[in-house]
């Protein structure tokens, strides 16, 4: 008579559940190597948080040109393009005088902007210059302000004692380094007469920008970086969108981690011709350089 042989079932069952367990634990451990595209779209993972994989490429590059006025309905004093470059963590701050020469078109900054806005200024700025500028923002006095505020203070020292007219209120600012509070960090860079010209006065506006930047910057993770986006992207006049933070916040959060004074500043060299400032060739050179378009 035939032995009927018992089935050996559960011992597949086993074998099946362990293998398909271990093929789901490699997948997990390795899944951003598996599966690099989910993370690099922006970097981030599902906390906000920076993945492991990123790493910053020229397309997270940007050049945007903030202006700042007294108030809303004051067309902007002050232009200064913000340079990006994501790989090499580096911010660059680049003071455009008011006087840049569109002799051609008997234009200025200030009535391009009346009649045009941002997109106007951006278009003519680039065209002369030669580079694209992504976007733009403007900031009032008070805006400007409330963004300090969040952002932080600046040590800074001050080269020469000089007095601020705000008004009827006259500031002292001594030599020597001070703690600039927002309200004081505006009247510094938009009242002071430094009397010794533009160029002058751009070296200082660049420096102390670029101070609070490197003095402040290494303190903010990604709520505090969503916090100062909002200041941006609902300024008075603004084309930054919550698409064009997202596409840069991983960026961003990889220069906090790992840049190192990422802030700098540079300051264009020419000669006023016609009633118009030229900036000189060589000049044109290295800003396009520091915004990665040469």
């Amino acid at each position: 008579m035939a032995v009927r042989r018992k089935s050996n079932w559960y011992i597949y069952l086993l074998a099946f559940v362990v293998t398909t367990a271990f093929v789901i634990m490699v997948i997990f451990t390795f899944r951003w190597y598996l599966f690099p595209e989910r993370t690099r779209e922006v970097g981030l993972n599902s906390a906000g948080e920076l993945s492991e994989s990123f790493t910053p490429i020229a397309e997270h590059n940007f050049n945007t040109l903030i202006m700042l006025s007294k108030s809303a309905e004051d067309s902007p004093e002050l232009y200064v393009i913000v340079a990006y470059d994501a790989v090499e963590s580096r911010l660059s701050f680049i003071p455009i005088p008011e006087g840049i020469s569109m002799t051609a078109e008997g234009r200025s900054l200030p009535n391009i902007y009346s009649a045009q806005g941002g997109e106007g200024i951006i278009s003519a700025i680039g065209d002369i210059i030669g580079i694209k500028l992504d976007n733009y923002v403007t900031f009032t006095r008070e805006s400007f302000v409330d963004f300090l505020s969040v952002y932080g203070n600046v040590r800074y020292s001050v080269p020469k004692t000089i007095i601020v007219q705000d008004g009827i209120e006259a500031d002292t600012f001594n030599a020597g380094s001070q703690l600039f509070s927002p309200e004081s960090c505006y009247r510094y860079i938009m009242l002071a007469d430094f009397e010794e010209g533009e160029s002058y006065r751009f070296n200082i506006i660049g420096d102390v920008l670029s101070s609070l930047v490197n003095q402040n910057y290494s303190y903010a993770d990604s709520s505090l970086l969503d916090s100062y986006s909002r200041h941006f992207i609902d300024a008075q006049d603004s084309s930054i969108t919550e698409e064009d933070y997202s596409a840069h916040k991983a960026a961003l959060l990889n220069t906090i981690i790992y840049g190192s004074s990422p802030a700098e500043y540079y300051v264009p060299y020419g000669e006023y011709v016609n009633g118009g400032f030229e900036i000189s060739d060589n000049s044109i050179v290295t800003i396009k350089q520091k915004t990665g378009q040469d």
